[in-house]
């Protein structure tokens, strides 16, 4: 995949025993922003254009931020959390009898702790990092995602695998999985006003989105260093992040600054963050930001995390706004498809 990537989407990687240090021990107080989604979804005049302008300065400055006003009841997301819990509190062998398979470079299943390869991909922006400490359970979107191209047998894949005995647990995941499409889709006009598009310029690459979600759980962590973590520091990859936390923090992010900043509970809030894929799209105009998971806490930690992107055979190029002949585009054109087989390709 490297003669596909001109240019690193990850930035600069510094994995010096002192960058690691901040990365382990986070101390910045720079504030992570809300953005209220209301006079948008709303359709208060002029709600469009202030809440995408604020879209545009946080995913050029941090881009992570607080979302408030989107629309999700609380109580499915309490009920999605409930139902978290009642899975990673199954016996082992139950939970292991659901496999962690791909469809498409879309992940679905059980992995247990310790169980991913992901310090020798392009996922890891460190080297070395031990497997982590992180236990999944992940639903992909039914149908496929791989977009309009994808053949019959393709669309009629085996998709999700579900547990046996727990009543409710699919019902419940499908209907906030679906509310977070909903919603992800309700971004793109935003997007589009962000970078000066038509609105509806997005929609094409969206016609069978990618949507992963992960029930996340998270033992505690007794020791930090050793390049040990919950998740190790990487980037997201998709077009944005949607993240339900619960009560416990853990979640730590890399500011403006370079130092790490712990993220808060916000009850209300998703935490939402831009992955490798705007970067390439606005031309290293809006971040991609480092983050990762050390779960320092006395208690077992969930978070409910919703990649949202494009199709696998959406074409991603740089946006025509977002490049000139005084700012020369510094990726070439590549599906969404190779740039996750890139993501999940040989760590260089």
């Amino acid at each position: 995949m490297t003669d596909l990537k001109v240019h690193d989407v990850r930035g600069e990687i510094p994995d010096d025993d002192q960058s690691i240090r901040l990365m382990d021990h986070p101390d910045s107080a720079e504030e992570i922003p809300t953005l209220d989604m209301s006079p948008y979804l709303s359709g208060q005049s002029g709600g469009r254009e202030s809440v995408a302008a604020q879209l545009r300065t946080i995913s050029r400055t941090v881009g992570f931020f607080y979302l408030k006003g989107h629309g999700i009841p609380q109580d499915l997301i309490d009920r999605v959390f409930e139902e978290s819990r009642r899975f990673h509190s199954l016996p082992s062998g139950a939970k292991s009898a659901i496999p962690y398979f791909d469809t498409g470079s879309f992940k679905s299943g059980y992995q247990p702790c310790f169980k991913d390869d992901y310090q020798r991909t392009n996922i890891n922006i460190i080297a070395n990092a031990k497997p982590n400490l992180v236990a999944k359970f992940s639903i992909n979107r039914e149908g496929g995602s791989g977009g309009l191209s994808m053949s019959d047998q393709e669309r009629g894949a085996r998709v999700n695998v579900w547990p046996e005995n727990l009543p409710g647990f699919k019902e419940t995941l499908l209907a906030y999985h679906a509310g977070i499409e909903k919603l992800g889709r309700q971004f793109l006009p935003l997007w589009a006003t962000s970078l000066k598009l038509p609105l509806d310029y997005f929609d094409k690459f969206f016609a069978t989105p990618h949507l992963t979600m992960s029930l996340l759980y998270y033992p505690p962590q007794k020791q930090i260093g050793d390049r040990q973590y919950g998740i190790a520091p990487h980037t997201d990859n998709a077009l944005m992040t949607f993240l339900a936390q619960k009560d416990i923090p853990g979640l730590a992010v890399r500011m403006p600054s370079g130092r790490w900043r712990t993220v808060e509970i916000v009850p209300g809030a998703l935490l939402v963050n831009t992955g490798n894929l705007i970067v390439r799209w606005t031309n290293d105009e809006y971040l991609s930001t480092k983050h990762r998971v050390i779960n320092t806490n006395e208690v077992d930690r969930y978070s409910i995390p919703v990649f949202f992107g494009p199709s696998g055979d959406a074409l991603i190029e740089v946006l025509p706004t977002c490049q000139s002949a005084e700012r020369p585009a510094l990726y070439e054109p590549i599906t969404y498809l190779k740039l996750r087989e890139w993501y999940y390709g040989p760590r260089i």
